[in-house]
């Protein structure tokens, strides 16, 4: 090999290299900017799920008839196949949830929301709407059974939720026990004690509904043939 050659194989791997080292870097500044835009998606997603279920409880407070669901978000397409009717919806994607994280042989204590969502599909489970993972983030959040985790988009399973809710059943009864008493005063507001009444028996409602639920779900095992496969 002449020396020309030599020194043109020479530039010729520099330039290679610095291409190389041009390439990962440019990548590894592309997944990091990935991770960040994704940690923010599902950041918004939380909220939205949490604005969503502010948005019914205040509609119960004022008298108003809302549907179980947000339409914009559980709402089936028209022409969704037939095989959508087998399909979770509401309270079934929540249990179900639950039950298929409680029949995995290492029982995480925490798992991010796309992970629980994949571990719900290989059980041979199906989410119903126009896009099932915010349908089932959406669910997740409503659970009495499940909290947000210390990173986004992390939830963890809170198994002494029925303890916790019957303690607070127990002080929201408590609650109006007391604003019965006071009532007979002469000097007691009407309208602010009808209100308190108001927004206590809501109160007690939901408590009363989601410790159904988390009991329900808790005292119920896994039924569905494929969660022993997925499982394992």
């Amino acid at each position: 090999m002449t020396r020309s050659s030599s020194a043109l194989s020479a530039r010729l791997l520099r330039a290679v290299a610095a291409e190389r080292t041009d390439l990962e870097r440019r990548r590894d500044g592309l997944l990091e900017r990935r991770s960040r835009v994704q940690a923010e998606l599902d950041e918004i997603e939380a909220s939205v799920a949490e604005l969503d279920e502010r948005l019914m409880l205040i509609g119960r407070l004022a008298g108003e008839n809302q549907p179980e669901h947000p339409a914009s978000v559980e709402a089936d397409p028209a022409g969704d196949d037939a095989n959508d009717a087998e399909a979770l919806r509401g309270p079934a994607i929540r249990a179900a949830a639950v039950r298929v994280l409680l029949a995995h042989p290492r029982r995480p204590e925490a798992i991010h929301y796309r992970q629980w969502f994949a571990l719900l599909t290989e059980a041979g489970y199906s989410v119903a709407g126009k896009d099932p993972l915010a349908v089932f983030l959406t669910q997740l959040s409503r659970s009495p059974l499940v909290r947000r985790g210390t990173e986004s988009g992390v939830y963890e399973l809170e198994l002494q939720a029925p303890a916790r809710l019957r303690r607070q059943l127990r002080d929201l009864q408590s609650q109006l026990r007391e604003l019965t008493a006071t009532a007979s005063s002469a000097t007691t507001d009407l309208s602010s004690v009808r209100g308190r009444r108001m927004a206590l028996n809501l109160e007690i409602g939901k408590v009363e509904k989601a410790l159904e639920e988390a009991e329900e779900t808790l005292g119920k095992g896994p039924e569905r043939p494929g969660l022993a496969a997925a499982a394992g």
